[in-house]
């Protein structure tokens, strides 16, 4: 329980604290009987552990087989079978699936060992922030990015590229799914009921983000005073919903990167090709 607590602290202080609280191991063990292709491992006693912070890589035009090289890879990881998991609820979600983290056993007490840091540094996956997985954000995303720099796995793929936030053509063909967007942030205005964050003059209709009137606070205390960000660029992740203009709802600071200077220029928002896209996904 200790060992539970202490992946799932979180802290006002930011992703230095988060990074020391991420674990580097399991406390519980199991025998691993088949990863599937939303690369969920199902154990020998019929255990479902769903990896924390990942989103699975889709089929897409330019690779139709990307979620079954991403499953082969990771299965191949654990030829073993054995791995150490931490759980991270104490029930079950409605696919019966446990959320965790879950190491390859035998491996060095070290990032190499987890399941998810395998996956995102080799580009099998993105980062997807949850609360249970708040603890390792740190250092998924720069896993992630370390992919992302070296075009491995999915980031080869244009159907994965960071939007720009002002990309209308782009959001038109992601409806309904998780999208990365990038842009600087031009204007924030609020009412009674929400606060919305612009990228472009309202005309351009650009994205949006909303965050409920309930959750600012919980930005205010990460430090994410976004009326003093005007003018900086952020990178969003989150669901796109385009019933409204192109638009995220986001709950949580781990929605929301703040790109440093030296980002801005590399220049790490990225046009999207055209084209045909898969449709959303029904199950988890």
């Amino acid at each position: 329980m200790l060992a539970l607590a202490s992946a799932l602290a979180s802290t006002a202080g930011g992703d230095a604290s988060a990074a020391s609280a991420c674990p580097s191991q399991g406390t519980l063990s199991g025998i691993v009987d088949r990863v599937n292709e939303r690369l969920d491992i199902v154990l020998k006693d019929g255990r479902i552990l769903h990896l924390a912070g990942l989103d699975p890589p889709q089929p897409t035009p330019d690779a139709p087989d990307f979620p079954a090289r991403a499953r082969d890879a990771l299965a191949a990881e654990f030829s073993g079978g054995k791995i150490t998991y931490l759980s991270l609820s104490p029930t079950p979600d409605r696919w019966n699936r446990s959320p965790a983290f879950v190491f390859l056993a035998g491996r060095p007490r070290a990032a190499s060992a987890s399941a998810a840091s395998f996956l995102l540094a080799h580009g099998f996956a993105r980062f997807m922030p949850v609360p249970e997985a708040h603890a390792c954000r740190t250092r998924f995303l720069a896993a992630e990015s370390e992919a992302r720099t070296a075009k491995l796995g999915l980031w080869r793929d244009p159907y994965y590229a960071i939007l720009a936030a002002t990309n209308r053509a782009a959001f038109a063909e992601r409806a309904a799914t998780n999208v990365i967007v990038e842009g600087r942030l031009a204007d924030v205005t609020s009412n009674r009921y929400r606060m919305t964050l612009d990228f472009a003059p309202r005309r351009e209709r650009a994205l949006t983000v909303t965050i409920l009137q309930r959750n600012v606070a919980i930005f205010d205390r990460s430090g994410l005073g976004f009326r003093a960000l005007i003018g900086r660029t952020l990178r969003i992740r989150g669901l796109l919903d385009l019933r409204f203009g192109p638009q995220i709802e986001i709950a949580s600071a781990d929605d929301v990167e703040l790109i440093t200077d030296k980002q801005e220029q590399r220049g790490t928002a990225k046009q999207s090709k055209s084209g045909a896209v898969p449709p959303p996904m029904q199950h988890p």
